[in-house]
């Protein structure tokens, strides 16, 4: 008795072996939706930790202006006079000024430069001094505080 074997495929494994175009298109598509949700969400958490950068200058430059305050009738009113080379932050995200320096406090505003200025909510943020005992922190359009949380991370 002759058994007859089943005709063999030319391409056994042809099915498993990869993907096809429409396959690939609908995860090429997956991933664009993925990265076009993930995109903004990822520029706002980078411009949130860009804000430290302007924490940490204003927060500098308080002890800075401390010093000179012990020496001097009143606070310095210009960034060169506290030894400061640049109107730059460490990392250069923010233009960092003085305004309003008198003996009883001043103020200070960290303005962002480049893609920081992108941070509409906590543009600019400030420090201020008033009548040498008060520190107020605050951000943007609000200058008696910290609606939007700029300064807490």
């Amino acid at each position: 008795m002759r058994t007859t074997k089943p005709p063999k495929r030319p391409f056994p494994f042809a099915r498993t072996l990869g993907f096809t175009l429409s396959e690939l298109m609908v995860s090429l598509a997956l991933m664009g939706v993925l990265a076009a949700l993930a995109w903004p969400a990822y520029q706002a958490q980078k411009r949130q930790a860009r804000r430290i950068d302007a924490q940490s200058a204003l927060l500098q430059l308080q002890l800075d202006q401390a010093r000179w305050r012990s020496t001097q009738a009143t606070h310095a009113s210009d960034l060169s006079s506290l030894g400061w080379p640049s109107d730059r932050s460490p990392a250069g995200h923010y233009r960092i000024t003085i305004e309003n320096a008198l003996a009883e406090g001043y103020t200070l505003l960290a303005t962002p430069l480049g893609t920081q200025a992108a941070d509409a909510a906590c543009n600019p943020m400030r420090l201020q001094l008033q009548h040498t005992a008060t520190v107020v922190l605050s951000a943007g359009a609000d200058v008696s505080g910290d609606p939007k949380r700029c300064w807490r991370q």
